[in-house]
């Protein structure tokens, strides 16, 4: 009798791929099929960042209690750094419509510093600079509707500031028309209300008699001038600051000098499109200015070079999200709101985006290293300002909170209670190697943890299938949370820890992408996602 012939084991069919976490970040002008697998199609709450993608901060409630006339929305957040190193002199103010309130310490009944004439229409949305004087520091503030008021550091109050010749006045046009204030060369300047006129004091001063510059008769589109702003270049003779001046109609006014009354002179005007609403459409990043417009953000630096607009659209630092931001700006460009912020301690900056009232708030944001894109939902952040790297906000019902921490929804009322925070994220379809259909048996994300694991979902999605997947409830916490746990008894791990589960996933398709739900209540970072899956006929 012939001995059976063993048979040979079957061959392994199911494939291991380590998908690279998506860098690259959100992606909205390409091809599905033509995405590169370092972007992705849906990412909310991740921020790329050290190793992978990072969840973003949480937020917490500082100051509750602020009323309004008509409503209780901080219309806008302003800080103050004064002149003590150890931050005793350091102010965070909020305005509503019924005037200034100081909220730089925690409390549920902050003090009103001072009160508006007028509390109706656009009181208390307002723009202010620090200005640093012989007689020290100050902040100043423009009101849309009460105009030019100083902060002075030494008598700690503010003041309204009158129409008049008097030391502590303002001649030449009425202070009562000022919306917008910008310190340029150790110079205050002024935009004066529905006009084309800028005007500014004298070299160091903050009262006084003002002259202006009519920079209307430069605006090619109309409209009146909205802002102020600042540009630092290099023009071969060494660095040097210009003087930007943006219209209501989308026109950009560039001048240089240092004494507009003896050797100022008009470096160009562009055209990049009507604003939206608000003056907070500049801010300084990487030594450039970038000024937000309906298109995208757009830096003077590229602006002044003159190249062709399609050369020059997809050069802009929100290319590959232009289409997702000139969905933003459909129906919401004239809404208040809008403005841009650097946030040192998430090391991003934040495009605020205004929602209508009622709906969940959104912000489009930048990581400052791999400039790539993300949006973060859930912070109910109306208006901003930052003092020492911390991100202060004010909410539609009178409340102001800081950005910081990893949890969500920590109160006054009840600090000891949080919720975790939300991120997804789809990645781009991809043929896996080949345009046969695939079956992905598993997905194996890994992530780094200063604490408690994340709990997560993870399926395959097939055809372009952009369904987002169901919040998940965050696991039993076993760790501690920083700002939470009880000093001498809580612990906190000192460095990351890394943590893998498999998830099993059905569905079959040629094109495939990898969705995921989940929380962090730490400091979380997805480095890697393992794709097992099999390969089967064309059909």
């Amino acid at each position: 009798m012939m001995p059976r012939r063993r048979r040979p084991p079957a061959p392994q069919t199911v494939q291991a791929l380590p998908m690279p976490v998506p860098m690259g970040g959100l992606n909205s002008i390409s091809a599905g099929s033509a995405m590169p697998p370092s972007d992705c199609v849906r990412l909310f709450n991740l921020v790329p960042a050290e190793q992978g993608l990072r969840s973003r901060l949480g937020w917490r409630e500082w100051c509750t209690g602020l009323t309004g006339s008509a409503d209780n929305f901080v219309r806008s957040l302003h800080a103050f750094t004064g002149s003590a190193a150890n931050g005793a002199s350091n102010r965070v103010f909020a305005v509503t419509s019924t005037g200034i309130w100081d909220v730089t310490s925690s409390s549920t009944s902050p003090t009103q510093a001072l009160a508006f004439p007028v509390t109706t229409g656009d009181a208390g949305y307002g723009y202010s600079t620090v200005m640093v004087a012989a007689g020290g520091h100050y902040l100043l503030y423009c009101d849309e509707v009460n105009g030019y008021h100083v902060y002075s550091e030494s008598s700690g109050t503010w003041t309204a500031i009158a129409f008049g010749a008097g030391p502590s006045e303002v001649g030449g046009v009425n202070p009562s028309n000022l919306v917008h204030v910008h310190v340029f060369k150790n110079r205050v300047w002024f935009v004066e209300r529905d006009t084309g006129n800028a005007w500014y004091l004298a070299t160091g001063a903050i009262y006084g008699t003002a002259t202006s510059l009519s920079m209307g008769r430069q605006f090619r589109a109309g409209g009146p001038l909205v802002g102020l702003y600042s540009w630092t270049y290099d023009g071969g003779s060494g660095m040097d600051d210009s003087l930007v001046g943006i219209s209501n109609g989308g026109d950009v006014v560039i001048w240089q000098g240092t004494d507009p009354a003896s050797d100022f002179a008009l470096r160009g005007v562009w055209q990049v499109g009507a604003p939206p609403a608000g003056r907070d459409l500049a801010a300084s990043v990487g030594g450039d200015c970038w000024l937000l417009t309906r298109f995208g953000l757009q830096p003077i630096s590229q602006l002044v070079v003159g190249a062709n607009s399609e050369v020059a659209s997809s050069q802009l630092p929100t290319a590959k999200v232009a289409s997702l931001f000139n969905n933003a700006m459909q129906g919401k460009a004239a809404k208040k709101g809008w403005a841009m912020r650097l946030h040192p301690e998430d090391a991003t900056l934040l495009v605020m985006v205004p929602t209508e009232d009622g709906q969940a708030t959104e912000q489009l944001v930048m990581a400052l290293a791999p400039r790539s894109w993300s949006r973060y939902r859930d912070l109910p952040i109306y208006s901003s300002c930052v003092l020492s790297g911390k991100l202060y906000y004010g909410t539609v019902d009178g409340k102001v909170g800081i950005n910081d921490g990893y949890v969500d929804g920590r109160t006054l009322a009840d600090p000891n209670s949080y919720t975790a925070v939300q991120w997804a994220l789809l990645t781009s379809f991809q043929n896996l190697g080949s345009a046969s259909m695939k079956q992905v048996q598993m997905v194996r994300p890994t992530f780094l943890t200063e604490g408690s694991a994340p709990s997560y979902n993870a399926q395959a999605r097939y055809r372009y299938d952009f369904t987002e997947l169901a919040s998940v409830s965050q696991a039993a916490n076993t760790g501690s949370l920083w700002d939470v746990g009880t000093w001498d008894s809580a612990v906190w791990a000192g460095d990351y820890q890394a943590t893998q589960n498999v998830t099993g996933t059905t569905g079959l398709g040629g094109d495939v992408a990898i969705a995921m739900r989940g929380t962090a209540i730490t400091r979380t970072v997805l480095v890697g996602i393992d794709v097992f899956f099999t390969v089967g006929g064309l059909l």
